[in-house]
C-alpha cells in the first residue's frame, strides 16, 4: 500500500478550505418572516382604510351636505394631510348640476381627491415597543349618492360610496434595533359603502366593503445585516361594524380587528 504524506502546510490549506465551504452553506435565520411581513402591512392597510372611511365623511362636508356636525368620524386625521378636492355635481337624470346648486336638485356626487401627508404611532406588539412613521400620496375618485325615501316630500335616508383609490406610500418601522422600510402601491375598491342618516347616531358604515390589493417592498435591517422582500397582499373589510368602531379585517386569510376610530389594528390571528 502506499502511504501519502501531506505537507503541513498543504494540509493546514485544505482545512482552510473546508472551514470556508462550511460557512458559505451556513443558513442564516430570515428576520423578515411572513408574520412579520404580514403585521406590518395589516399595521398600515388598517390605518389607509379607516382614513378612507374619514374621506368619505370629509368629501360630504366639502358637498355641503347635511347631518355630518355631530358625525365622531368628521375630524380624526391627526397627520393634517394637505388635502385636494374638486367636485361635479349630477341630478337623478344624470344631468350636470353648474355649481352643486340647488343642492335640493343634487343626487349624486363624484368627487376626485389627492392626498399627501404623513402619519406616526407608536405601539405594542407581542411586549415590544414599535413605531411607525411615513409619508402618504394618495388618489380618490369618490361617487356618493343621495338616497330618498318615496315619502311625498322625498326625505334623504342614506347615502352610499364607491370608489377606487390608489395610494403610494412609503412606512419605516422602529422595533428595538431592527428597522423595516415598506413602500407600498395599493388599489382600494370601495363597493357601496352606505351611511344612514342621521350621522349623529349612525356614524359608521352600515353596509357595504373595501378590498386592498398592496403590492409590498420591504427592506430590513438590523445593523450589518440587511434583507429585503417584495410580496403582494389583498386585504377587505366588510361593513357594519360594531358600536365602539371595530371591524373584522382580513389579510391573506388572517383575520385582525381594526378600529375605525383609532385605526389601531390588534388581534391578528
Amino acid at each position: 500500500m502506499k502511504v501519502v504524506r501531506l505537507s503541513p502546510v498543504l494540509f493546514v490549506a485544505i482545512l482552510a478550505g473546508l472551514s470556508a465551504c462550511e460557512k458559505s452553506t451556513a443558513v442564516v435565520p430570515t428576520l423578515l418572516t411572513d408574520s412579520t411581513l404580514a403585521a406590518d402591512v395589516a399595521t398600515t392597510s388598517g390605518d389607509a382604510l379607516a382614513a378612507g372611511i374619514e374621506n368619505m365623511i370629509g368629501n360630504e362636508l366639502a358637498g355641503s351636505l347635511s347631518n355630518l356636525e355631530a358625525s365622531p368620524m368628521s375630524n380624526l386625521t391627526t397627520s393634517a394631510p394637505t388635502v385636494v378636492r374638486t367636485r361635479t355635481c349630477f341630478d337623478a337624470n344624470g344631468v350636470a348640476v353648474a355649481n352643486c346648486l340647488p343642492l335640493t336638485s343634487v343626487r349624486k356626487i363624484v368627487t376626485h381627491v389627492t392626498v399627501d401627508g404623513s402619519r406616526s404611532r407608536t405601539d405594542t406588539v407581542k411586549g415590544n415597543t414599535r413605531t411607525f412613521t411615513g409619508a402618504v400620496h394618495r388618489i380618490s375618485n369618490d361617487t356618493v349618492v343621495r338616497n330618498f325615501n318615496a315619502a311625498t316630500t322625498p326625505v334623504e335616508v342614506s347615502r352610499t360610496h364607491s370608489d377606487l383609490t390608489t395610494a403610494h406610500d412609503t412606512t419605516t418601522f422602529t422595533e428595538g434595533d431592527v428597522t423595516r422600510v415598506v413602500r407600498e402601491s395599493a388599489i382600494d375598491s370601495v363597493k357601496a359603502v352606505t351611511f344612514a342618516l342621521p350621522h349623529l347616531t349612525n356614524p359608521f358604515p352600515i353596509s357595504g366593503s373595501i378590498a386592498r390589493v398592496d403590492t409590498v417592498s420591504m427592506i430590513l435591517t438590523k445593523g450589518t445585516h440587511t434583507e429585503s422582500r417584495q410580496a403582494v397582499r389583498t386585504m377587505r373589510v366588510t361593513f357594519p361594524p360594531d358600536a365602539q368602531g371595530n371591524v373584522v379585517l382580513t389579510i391573506n386569510g388572517k383575520t385582525c380587528n381594526l378600529n375605525l376610530v383609532t385605526h389601531a389594528v390588534t388581534g391578528c390571528l
